[in-house]
């Protein structure tokens, strides 16, 4: 135990004019060597197997997830609750057959891609920063699962803090805080694809190194296609997975703390909207977006759109500008 003086909730930060430095650094990097070192990339097999049974146990929690997180904020569920006066676009969510065959398939891959040790429950509200220092706190649902899952879940509530910039400064101007989000949201992902990267080619010696196959074969090429191929399966999940968490934090019971906090009812619900419609984009089109940047640019032209959850358009109109806010 340890008591975190003076950080704060990111959560916190994120509704504040407060600039962190070295956050997207942090994250990144511990993304990078926890997701890489809990999987068979860096485990041998009896660890792997004893912890993989160890964690299995966590039924009780990993069942909440499985229900808030890919089923509640599709259907028609007691547990739901929205901002009034978005009624129509969680209507138009539960009939729509894209989002639920995307929010399936990737129910599917959580529970049964036990490709490392997740937290679980990755989010703005699960981590404490300074200026100097970030902390992971809470991880009582710690479990098994697909890479995808923790970074997902951690830049969807990043993308949401961005939509809610609006509902918080709408009498201000300058879009810096808004171009920040973006920022850190970058900075992360790049730093974790080359803080894996590093992790891959030092420490690969678990289960599933493929050493043999390739450095011990004289084919150090081989291991870098391996590797981007991975990388590759991590992107496409982890743009799934964030947009089923922009769903269920708006639609489902557990929302994002930015958006509710937003005064005005009206204005929120804009936000709110443009979240859903960003989140539909990520989890149907989640093959379909190459890379961090076009992703942010879709981000920010939504941003500035006029257009409402039940106008689906195509992911190139939302990717073809700048990604000033």
């Amino acid at each position: 135990m340890e008591h975190l003086h003076p950080h704060i909730i990111l959560r916190q930060a994120l509704t504040r004019d407060i600039h962190l430095s070295q956050l997207g650094e942090h994250l990144g990097s511990y993304l990078a060597r926890t997701l890489f070192r809990g999987s068979d990339l860096s485990m041998g097999t009896a660890e792997r197997k004893a912890d993989l049974a160890l964690f299995s146990r966590n039924v009780e929690l990993t069942g909440i997830t499985e229900d808030l997180f890919f089923t509640d904020p599709f259907m028609e569920h007691p547990r739901n609750r929205i901002t009034p006066g978005l009624e129509e676009a969680a209507k138009a969510v539960q009939r729509d057959r894209d989002i639920k065959l995307a929010a399936l398939s990737l129910k599917a891959k959580f529970c049964s891609c036990a490709e490392t040790l997740l937290h679980g429950d990755l989010h703005t509200g699960s981590i404490m920063v300074t200026e100097a220092d970030s902390r992971v706190i809470d991880a009582e649902f710690a479990v098994y699962g697909p890479m995808g899952f923790d970074i997902g879940s951690l830049l969807g509530n990043f993308w949401l803090a961005f939509f809610a910039q609006r509902g918080h400064h709408a009498d201000k101007t300058s879009p810096s805080r808004s171009s920040w989000i973006l920022e850190v949201v970058e900075e992360i992902w790049v730093t974790f694809v080359n803080e894996f990267s590093k992790l891959w080619r030092e420490e690969r010696t678990g289960i599933l190194s493929g050493r043999e196959f390739f450095e011990e074969a004289q084919d150090p090429t081989g291991s870098e296609i391996a590797l981007q191929l991975r990388l590759k399966q991590i992107w496409q999940d982890t743009l799934g997975f964030a947009g089923v968490e922009m769903h269920r934090r708006i639609l489902g019971l557990a929302h994002a703390s930015e958006l509710e906090s937003i005064i005005n009812e009206d204005q929120r619900a804009v936000c709110e909207r443009k979240s859903l419609m960003m989140g539909r984009m990520l989890a149907v089109n989640h093959d379909a977006l190459p890379d961090i940047r076009s992703v942010n640019c879709m981000a920010a032209n939504i941003n500035r759109s006029s257009i409402d959850i039940d106008h689906h358009r195509s992911v190139a109109e939302f990717t073809s500008q700048g990604i000033s806010p």
